[in-house]
């Protein structure tokens, strides 16, 4: 009797893990969400971050040293198993999906892509990115860059790509959502007025740009909410249970707390009037001003409570 209660307590153990486990990876994906409406200019896996040293390449941080991967000025970045996948830029409209190992080893080129949206998603299987090309609005590829699958004809202004489901916004600027091998596309809100969408914890916020405001949606289309009128552009991430955002009249980064658009609190003032805002392990990565006159931004990092840390050094 005492082994079965011994046993029945070890599966009940095991049990909680793994859906802590679940739940740690939940809140870890949603993070990634936010960033790469952002230009995924960081990320975290394993407890390293990744992020983009604009424009000097791709570094990671382990245990406070830091080290350069490539050369790359690398955006949209994707960890998956040992490799990361981001692009560059190639030309006006082409970026290039590439490929190198966690340990700055076996850079590869994977395929070259027309675009007008510098945003890819990776899983285990396959690449997905937006195309405007005649007849193509989001494709995916798998890892190697090969047999290409169209999965929406039209063009499209944004998407992401949330487990098996892959949201986008049409260029009418409604809200629409597929699955990953196309069988059955629906349309989500009658909303004509939507733009930059980011799906984080059973939602999908999105700048309205007729009201000047965020909102968000259930994935089913349903419950309709403001989340807050003092949120007037794109540039906005949604991480845990606040809204980092560029409020541009202060020229400031800018946290809300979601349900109480009255608690808000500026993080970091900026010398440029465009930002992103890249959130990971408690820190904000984002774009100012260089202090190189032959570039016009850089990186710069502070705490989401405000604080500063060690500056990113150049």
């Amino acid at each position: 009797m005492k082994r079965k209660r011994r046993l029945i307590a070890i599966f009940v153990i095991i049990v909680f893990m793994i859906i802590g486990i679940i739940v740690i990876s939940s809140k870890l994906k949603s993070k990634e969400n936010g960033n790469l409406a952002n230009m995924g200019l960081a990320c975290e896996n394993q407890g390293v971050v990744y992020y983009n040293k604009y424009e000097k390449g791709i570094f990671a941080i382990k245990n406070g040293k830091e080290t350069q991967l490539t050369e790359q000025t690398a955006y949209s970045l994707n960890v998956m198993d040992d490799k990361i996948y981001f692009i560059t830029v190639a030309d006006f409209n082409h970026v290039v999906i590439k490929c190198v190992d966690k340990t700055g080893e076996n850079l590869k080129n994977i395929a070259t892509i027309y675009t007008a949206i510098s945003k890819i998603y990776v899983d285990k299987q396959n690449i997905y990115y937006s195309t405007n090309q005649t007849g193509k609005g989001i494709v995916k590829i798998d890892l190697n860059g090969e047999n290409e699958k169209v999965l929406v004809t039209e063009n499209v202004q944004d998407f992401q790509v949330v487990k098996d489901d892959i949201y986008y916004v049409t260029q009418k600027s409604q809200i629409c959502k597929t699955d990953k091998e196309a069988n059955q596309v629906s349309q989500l809100s009658d909303v004509e007025t939507a733009e930059k969408i980011q799906v984080v914890d059973s939602w999908i916020y999105y700048y309205d740009q007729k009201e000047n405001a965020l909102f968000r949606i259930k994935p089913n289309g349903k419950k309709k909410e403001l989340v807050s009128v003092l949120i007037h552009n794109e540039t906005y991430n949604v991480s845990g249970k606040y809204v980092y955002y560029l409020d541009t009249q202060k020229a400031k980064i800018t946290k809300m707390r979601i349900g109480k658009s009255n608690q808000c609190t500026d993080i970091a003032t900026l010398r440029v009037s465009k930002t992103k805002i890249n959130v990971v392990q408690n820190i904000i990565y984002y774009l100012d001003k260089s202090q190189d006159e032959s570039q016009t931004y850089q990186m710069y990092r502070i705490k989401e409570t405000g604080e500063k840390v060690e500056n990113i050094k150049y």
